[in-house]
């Protein structure tokens, strides 16, 4: 049967563009003559997807998702549009919203975009009706007490589960949210585990039973799952490039009864037959539980499965709004979400953490001198420098204007100083160059470290340390001559 697409836009040039380009694909194409009919196509009529300008939309879009929802539909609703903040996408998206496409690249990726989001819903209503399933097993067996209250557990959980995983965009407490919601009352396991691919970072993160939450377990687990999805996927990762994450019960764990020596049951998250992960349960009875419970492990693992395509999905959108224009590195919105991630673990893992605030000298003279398109230039090569001289895991962002930031975790205050010392001969032996003209770049700096803040202390304090820095080393360059790209006087911060 031809899936229904309906579209919601007053352009007629985007209907016309979305027409030509779906038509083509064998799609059925569905409009409304007048804005009052909207509403009631979306909610009563058998669309596979519904395409909507958000700009035209507007503050009516979450409204849609909260009653599409409601109605449990199973139509996928995909927006596209310019007006947006980045926040607003970010919340339409955590409510459900399948994807945003910017109005420009909406002629190349409507179809490709349109496609993932009709095999997303596919998966969405398997997992619907597997629930449709359930109660009706819970309605025939009323009179059989203990497996009715068993299996009302199950579908609690599975309620619980999906509400709190499905739309959930963030997987950094994905198992907490897990245990939480009652998965140890349904599956009886001693530990959990999943090892999963977020953009190019793998990520694992495992439940472990009291008094074995140390790393060398964690380590067993860790290979252990890397085997599986090995095993899954031929793709070997390297253990190095794994961040591992710990979460412990307060049950103590018997010396008699090892995990290591448990059976254990492997569920792969692989969305459209994509291998984005794996999860491993280790318990002492795996047939037993196997048998009883292969729907409800098959549903957690389609639920993992789909939520885990749906934040990588997002994370791909959201890099989008976090990195600068200019010149590639992260914008000052993604400055934030890093310095607030790092000051974090710093603090609650008494680990380093130092900041360099960075300020290019006499910017506005050469926009006068040579005009603001060298001034661009002057900020993306200067961008390209720093961003050779820093390590894998430091983080470079454009602070605003002329202004750069650079985030150094687990880094004392004299390695950002020497690693600071780098970056300014590499500024120093860098030919800025624009239309033949030589142009002298100069920069001050200043450095803080969050071991210099007290507790009550935060990220702003940290800043303006650094900030107060650069900005006494501008007042006071001239007291501290170097040498330039151009052997002229080179002023920066002591």
């Amino acid at each position: 049967m031809t899936e229904r697409v309906f579209i919601v836009s007053n352009r007629d040039a985007d209907l016309e563009l979305i027409k030509e380009t779906l038509g083509s694909k064998g799609f059925d194409i569905d409009t409304a003559d007048k804005f009052s009919d909207i509403e009631s196509m979306i909610f009563t009529g058998s669309f596979a997807a519904i395409l909507a300008d958000n700009d035209f939309a507007g503050d009516r879009v979450s409204g849609w998702i909260t009653k599409l929802q409601e109605q449990k539909s199973r139509s996928c609703l995909i927006l596209y549009g310019e007006k947006s903040s980045p926040e607003n996408i970010a919340e339409i998206l955590r409510k459900g919203a399948y994807g945003f496409i910017p109005r420009m690249l909406l002629a190349d990726r409507v179809y490709d975009t349109l496609m993932d989001g009709l095999e997303n819903r596919k998966a969405f209503i398997e997992i619907l009706a597997m629930m449709d399933e359930m109660k009706d097993v819970n309605e025939k067996l009323e009179n059989e007490k203990v497996a009715l209250r068993k299996r009302n557990q199950e579908l609690d959980f599975i309620n619980r589960f999906s509400y709190e995983v499905s739309y959930d965009l963030n997987w950094d407490r994905i198992l907490p949210r897990m245990i939480d919601a009652g998965f140890l009352n349904i599956i009886e396991s001693e530990t959990i585990s999943i090892l999963y691919r977020l953009g190019s970072k793998w990520n694992f993160v495992c439940y472990l039973p009291g008094g074995l939450n140390d790393r060398k377990a964690a380590e067993k687990l860790k290979k252990e799952a890397a085997d599986e999805f090995f095993s899954i996927s031929r793709e070997r990762i390297p253990a190095k490039e794994i961040s591992v994450t710990l979460h412990s019960s307060e049950e103590k764990q018997s010396p008699s009864n090892p995990f290591f020596l448990s059976d254990k049951i492997v569920l792969p998250l692989s969305p459209g037959g994509r291998a984005l992960g794996v999860m491993v349960i280790l318990t002492n009875n795996r047939e037993g539980c196997k048998n009883g419970n292969q729907e409800i492990l098959s549903t957690i693992s389609n639920i993992l499965a789909m939520s885990l395509d749906n934040a990588k999905k997002y994370q791909k959108l959201k890099k989008l709004t976090i990195r600068d224009g200019l010149t590639g590195v992260y914008n000052r919105m993604g400055f934030k979400e890093f310095m607030e991630s790092e000051f974090l673990k710093a603090r609650r893992y008494k680990k380093p953490l130092s900041l360099i605030m960075i300020d290019v000298d006499k910017f506005k003279t050469i926009n006068d001198s040579f005009g603001h398109l060298a001034g661009d230039y002057i900020l993306s090569e200067l961008a390209n420098c720093l961003k050779k001289t820093l390590r894998q895991t430091d983080i470079l962002a454009r602070y605003g204007g002329d202004e750069f930031a650079i985030i150094l975790p687990e880094t004392e205050i004299q390695i950002a100083e020497m690693l600071m010392g780098r970056a300014l001969s590499a500024i120093r032996h860098h030919n800025f160059e624009w239309k033949s003209e030589k142009i002298t770049v100069e920069v001050s700096y200043g450095i803080a470290t969050a071991g210099e803040l007290g507790r009550i202390d935060g990220i702003k304090d940290l800043i303006a340390i650094a900030d107060s820095r650069l900005y006494f080393s501008k007042r006071s360059y001239e007291a501290c001559p170097t040498i330039s790209n151009e052997g002229e006087p080179f002023w920066t911060a002591v």
